[in-house]
């Protein structure tokens, strides 16, 4: 019989939008542990295995050295890009996807809300525009999401992708389940139509910023309270600011919740279109 294959989750970054340390406390003790060295949060999703086709979800600023730390060394792939908002820590890294089109000379596809698309083609012009090349630019197929289930084009068309609708603040952000994983960060609040798509998985990756309020961001008391009634078998925390010490909060949390790190990596049973 066969041996079936594990989907790989790797998160590629872990901080928030300035990172870990932010600029200025790099020399503040907790700094020596490093687990407490965060890039900006993001996330390789291999649906059928390591080194199988591959998508990330967001693409931060330290994309580029996040691609030469986290994804295979030999034939790195990269698939279909989900674009969670248009933050700047979300899709700065765009112009650093150019190695995979050299490589695989084909555009790539990118899923996120209308609104998003807009963005990219606003903040990242020169995509669409007729310009020199010199280097060459971003190859892209822009696709809108809407509050339906969606399969990526390509060699990711057997992956069911399901869009979370959260709340950032004012402005609207998704999240994405793909088989028993889900990943949600940056938000406020979880509208209970999203909590409903949240059944029965066996890891969920949540935004949890600092210990006290915030205005956009849950802090980790809510992040904490969101966990117990969604159960996933594993939570684990992400875009954490410096002042959520690893050790001192994961010797904190409850049973099945964890920090996350820069580099942790699961491995889930195989999603089903």
């Amino acid at each position: 019989m066969a041996k079936r294959t594990k989907m790989a989750i790797t998160l590629l970054g872990c901080g928030t939008s300035v990172g870990a340390p932010m600029i200025g406390l790099q020399h503040l003790p907790q700094f020596r542990h490093p687990r407490n060295h965060r890039l900006r949060a993001s996330c390789l999703v291999e649906p059928f295995g390591r080194g199988g086709p591959a998508l990330v979800i967001d693409l931060s600023p330290d994309f580029r050295e996040q691609a030469l730390r986290y994804f295979p060394r030999k034939n790195p792939r990269l698939d279909a890009i989900l674009l969670t908002h248009s933050h700047a820590d979300h899709i700065h890294g765009l112009d650093d996807i150019r190695p995979f089109n050299f490589r695989q000379q084909a555009a790539i596809p990118l899923y996120s809300e209308p609104h998003v698309l807009e963005d990219v083609r606003i903040k990242f012009s020169y995509i669409f525009q007729h310009t020199q090349e010199g280097g060459g630019k971003p190859r892209l197929h822009l696709h809108p999401v809407l509050d339906r289930p969606f399969h990526p084009e390509g060699a990711l068309e057997r992956v069911e992708v399901i869009p979370l609708p959260l709340q950032h603040g004012r402005i609207s952000c998704l999240g994405f389940r793909i088989g028993s994983f889900a990943y949600i960060t940056d938000c406020s609040y979880i509208p209970d139509a999203t909590l409903a798509k949240l059944k029965g998985l066996e890891l969920l990756v949540l935004d949890c910023l600092r210990p006290k309020p915030h205005t956009t961001h849950l802090n980790a008391a809510q992040s904490i309270d969101y966990a117990r009634r969604i159960r996933a078998k594993k939570t684990v925390f992400t875009h954490m600011g410096f002042e959520l010490e690893y050790e001192a909060f994961r010797k904190e949390l409850p049973r099945g919740m964890a920090p996350g790190y820069d580099g942790m990596q699961f491995r889930l049973p195989e999603p089903h279109g």
